[in-house]
Formats: structure tokens, C-alpha cells, sequence
């Protein structure tokens, strides 16, 4: 009886491992995350999509003095042909690239996406159209182009104070003349400072960034303009430089001061600020540790004039908490000339509020 049931059983097992349907079954379920990175795949492809008409080749003629030994009166200029990218911000024909791409252009001309149908796999299509410059803005190399042209496809702005180190970021433009060319890769850092005493910050990030992409956004995966891309550090040989792009809300003030007036204004309320140690609390005998102190008003300004005094302690700036010196002077240098701006303040024990114009 033993023997029988052992047979049976080892029948059962191998009909089970033979059996069409449990051999279909196992073949057929797909490897664990395959899914998800598909899904992954198909999005960061829709975005690329998304994106690609809003994003613009620059290409500038200029006249440059020769270089080198020049035998007759002829030869003292050479012509200058280079190239860049931008982005368009409004559907009447604004364009936001670096000033850098166009300073000393006498000839501008962008070459403008068209609808991808029917396109080829080589060369998207697309039409020239000349342009010109409305205004540059050296402090911040952000200069704003314009073509004669309507129902152009904008990119949206993002608010560049909501962006985080870690979060994923796309750099559209043309790298090294590379049209229409996309990579990925993370914000590094926020409001990173390449000189001590500038107001200007930028938007660090390690998706690739090469000559060519200067003036192209940086993107989020919500399809935003987060970023202009602006610079690379040249590292040694064998690195990575790290890429850096003007945060949207400094890149949008500088646009929409340009759009209205053909420049920009730079306002502030004559103040400075330090950032609060622990060693400076206790020798001022400040109640905190830690933001932001007003170490100078100038006389006659418009802070001296709205009240704030030398050892306020600054608490937030128009309802955002301010943490450190530098954080108070990049949230002013945005803003427009003539704006009101919220300052909380702490004077002694008494927190109090105070309403400044921005002044040029």
C-alpha cells in the first residue's frame, strides 16, 4: 500500500510541474519593478514631449577684433558666428536666455520648434525667425529676446523657493551645438553662492550641462521652468563639473521688469544684515541663537524711515522665516522698486511688525 501511495504521489508532482498552464503562468509574470521603471520610462518621455516646444536654438552673428598679427587695415574684425539655447516664457514671443549668448550680437536669429508631426528622427521641424533684444541684465547674465511671432507654446514658471536638494530636474537646450538635446539628473543644492559678497544664488544640479545649453531651463517634473541654465565649474581632469541655473523667481523679476521697462531697477531698504551665532547672541545679548541681525541702517533710508533700528533681530520676510544674513539680502535683491515688504522684527522681548517701500 506504502509503495502505491508513494507512486501516486510522485505522479501528482510531476504532472504538476508539467502541467502547460503552471509553465505558462510562472513564463508569463514579469520581473519584480519592471513596471514601475516602465512607467517611469513613459513619463519622463511625456515630459520631454511636454517641454521640447517652449525650448529654442540661438544662433548670433558679431563682428570681433582679430587675433594675432593683422598685415592690413582689412583684417583688424572677423566675423563671429556662436550659438546657445532659450526658453520662451510668454506665447507673444518672449524669450529668455543668458546675456552672455547674445552680449555684442549684431545679428540674432532663433530657430523656433514646430509640432511634431510627421517628425523625422534626425531633425525636428522647425522654422527661423529673427529676434531682438528687449533688455539684458549683466548681474544676473538673463537677457530677453522677442520675435515677431504669437501662439507660441510658454513654459510655466515654478516658485524656485519651493525646489529641495534631491529633487529630480531635466536640462533641455543644445550642448555643444547638440540641437534639442535633454538630461537628467538632481538638484544638488539651493541658493548656492559662487562669491561671498553677491546677492545672486543659483540652483545647483549634477544633470549634465555643457556649452551650448547656456540660456536653456532646467525643468521640473511637473513640466515647470525652475531655472536658466547658466554656468559649469571646471573641475580637474576626469570630473564631473557641476552645473548651475538662475532660480525662476529672479529669472521671472528680471523678465517682467525688462518686459515693462526694458531693464531692471534694483531696489533695496538700506540694511544689512548678520547671520546670528551663539557667540554673537551672548555678547549682544540677544534673546536668540540663531537668524538674522540688523548691523547697519543707513541714515535716511527707507528702513531708517519705516523704524527698523541696528540689533533688531529679523524674524520673516513677507511671512517667510528668514534664517541666516545672506538669506534676508537674496530675498530683497528680487524685489521691484516700489514693492512693499512685510519685515517681523524682535526688539528686546517685543515682536513687531514693519512695512518698508523698496527703494532704487
Amino acid at each position: 500500500m506504502n509503495v502505491i501511495f508513494g507512486w501516486l504521489l510522485r505522479g501528482a508532482v510531476l504532472f504538476v510541474l508539467l502541467s502547460p498552464a503552471v509553465y505558462a503562468q510562472t513564463k508569463a509574470a514579469p520581473p519584480k519593478g519592471v513596471g514601475s521603471l516602465t512607467d517611469l520610462d513613459n513619463s519622463i518621455e511625456a515630459l520631454v514631449q511636454q517641454v521640447n516646444p517652449s525650448v529654442v536654438q540661438i544662433f548670433t552673428t558679431g563682428i570681433t577684433p582679430t587675433a594675432g598679427v593683422v598685415t592690413d587695415q582689412s583684417g583688424l574684425v572677423t566675423t563671429q558666428r556662436a550659438s546657445g539655447s532659450g526658453v520662451i516664457v510668454d506665447a507673444d514671443g518672449y524669450i529668455v536666455t543668458n546675456t552672455h549668448v547674445v552680449r555684442g550680437a549684431s545679428r540674432i536669429r532663433v530657430e523656433i520648434p514646430m509640432v511634431p508631426v510627421g517628425q523625422s528622427l534626425l531633425a525636428r521641424r522647425s522654422r527661423m525667425a529673427p529676434a531682438r533684444v528687449i533688455g539684458l541684465d549683466e548681474e544676473t547674465d538673463i537677457a530677453v529676446l522677442r520675435v515677431e511671432e504669437r501662439g507660441l507654446t510658454a513654459l510655466p514658471f515654478a516658485d524656485s523657493d519651493e525646489i529641495r536638494a534631491g529633487q529630480m530636474v531635466l536640462a533641455f537646450g543644445s550642448p555643444l551645438g547638440l540641437q534639442n538635446s535633454v538630461s537628467l539628473g538632481i538638484v544638488s543644492a539651493v541658493a548656492r553662492q559662487l562669491e561671498p559678497e553677491s546677492p545672486m544664488v543659483y540652483i545647483q544640479t549634477d544633470a549634465p550641462i555643457n556649452s551650448g545649453n547656456s540660456g536653456g531651463p532646467l525643468v521640473d517634473v511637473r513640466g515647470r521652468l525652475v531655472g536658466v541654465n547658466t554656468l559649469i565649474l571646471s573641475g580637474a581632469a576626469g570630473t564631473s563639473a557641476p552645473g548651475f541655473a538662475a532660480p525662476s523667481n529672479i529669472v521671472r523679476a528680471v523678465f517682467e521688469q525688462i518686459r515693462r521697462t526694458g531693464r531692471v531697477r534694483r531696489g533695496e531698504i538700506g540694511v544689512r544684515a548678520q547671520t546670528v551665532t551663539p557667540t554673537l547672541a551672548a555678547g549682544l545679548g540677544l534673546k536668540r541663537d540663531q537668524g538674522a541681525v540688523l548691523s547697519d541702517v543707513a541714515p535716511g533710508s527707507p528702513g531708517d524711515r519705516a523704524g527698523l533700528s541696528v540689533g533688531d533681530l529679523v524674524l520673516t520676510l513677507d511671512g517667510k522665516p528668514i534664517e541666516n544674513g545672506r538669506q534676508l539680502h537674496v530675498n530683497l535683491y528680487r524685489r521691484e522698486v516700489g514693492d512693499l515688504v512685510r519685515l517681523e522684527v524682535l526688539r528686546g522681548e517685543q515682536p513687531t511688525t514693519v512695512t518698508v517701500t523698496v527703494a532704487e
